[in-house]
């Protein structure tokens, strides 16, 4: 990656809300590593930026241990003020890219690896042919990006989004399951229950990822069985599972659609709610509201596909509903 990095942070010199940004991020995800991926740019980069920021203010801002990052005092005191600024940056640019009525411009979308890669690219590719003077910016990223800070235009969460100011839909449920290649499974055998996984190598999620809904139904769901293969990338999961590592588990819409792989044990099954997101200003944006609506029908279309099932009748609406 290109080193972006700002120049030296000085005493007396105005404070560059970039250097702000990074300590938030690193603050936000006491880790380096994943600030910077967020940020997307190199852990390097990202390092000597915080540390141009603590030479500035001439103190340590975070002190690293075995439990990973934790803000100093100093740190501490300069979380909400940052905060504040952050609010008030993405406010001014929201109040004017929500007036822009023009089909024209970039929209950043953001969405988990799965369904960024194997739903919401694809869904987007002929929509975009017909609006081409609008550039789609997917972000990949599992952790959620914040929407008020402008991170991201629209986002397409597993779970009911917390931010308050953001306006939604509640479009589908992602159901899990459980899958092996057709040829692990000539070689070992079908499982018949959880407990028979104990004869079977198993396809997991590393360490990073260990305290985040699908992996921990995975974890549980597995338990039985081998390592074989972990990762913190779902499509390597995936790839895994078809070179025949082992069982594994992903979205059912991936799943089912892979012609090499197969499910097993369709018993063992979670689901997460689905959810369209974005800030309730830019929905005065044409190009915005465009891609969220267009997007918002396709979820809606493939609803069935989601939930892997047939879909079940009723349901609650999710909070606030985007008009």
């Amino acid at each position: 990656m290109a080193d972006r990095s700002p120049r030296s942070e000085a005493p007396g010199e105005p404070l560059d809300w970039t250097s702000l940004r990074d300590f938030l991020a690193v603050a936000e995800l006491g880790s380096f590593s994943r600030a910077a991926r967020r940020l997307g740019v190199s852990q390097p980069t990202l390092t000597r930026r915080i540390a141009a920021l603590e030479a500035r203010f001439r103190t340590e801002l975070f002190r690293r241990s075995s439990r990973g990052v934790q803000l100093t005092e100093a740190g501490e005191s300069m979380l909400q003020p940052a905060r504040q600024m952050q609010e008030e940056a993405a406010a001014v640019e929201i109040a004017v890219s929500g007036r822009d009525a023009a089909l024209a411009g970039a929209v950043r979308v953001t969405a988990t690896e799965g369904l960024g890669v194997a739903w919401l690219t694809p869904a987007l590719a002929e929509w975009q042919a017909e609006h081409p003077a609008i550039e789609i910016d997917v972000v990949i990223q599992n952790e959620a990006l914040n929407l008020l800070a402008r991170e991201a235009d629209i986002a397409l969460r597993l779970g009911r989004p917390r931010q308050a100011n953001l306006v939604g839909k509640r479009l589908a449920r992602l159901a899990f399951g459980l899958y092996a290649s057709r040829a692990y499974l000539a070689r070992h055998g079908r499982p018949a229950s959880g407990a028979s996984l104990s004869a079977h190598r198993i396809v997991g999620f590393d360490d990073a990822l260990k305290h985040r809904e699908p992996s921990l139904w995975l974890e549980t769901a597995l338990a039985q069985g081998r390592i074989a293969y972990r990762s913190n990338s779902l499509l390597a999961q995936i790839a895994a599972m078809r070179a025949g590592y082992g069982i594994g588990g992903c979205a059912c819409v991936i799943g089912d659609a892979d012609p090499e792989l197969e499910r097993v044990l369709p018993e063992e099954e979670t689901s997460l709610e689905v959810w369209l997101v974005t800030h309730e200003g830019l929905r005065r944006s044409a190009r915005i509201r465009a891609v969220f609506d267009f997007l918002a029908g396709r979820l809606a279309a493939a609803r069935d596909d989601f939930a892997g099932r047939a879909p079940e009748s009723g349901g609650a609406p999710g909070a606030r509903a985007a008009r």
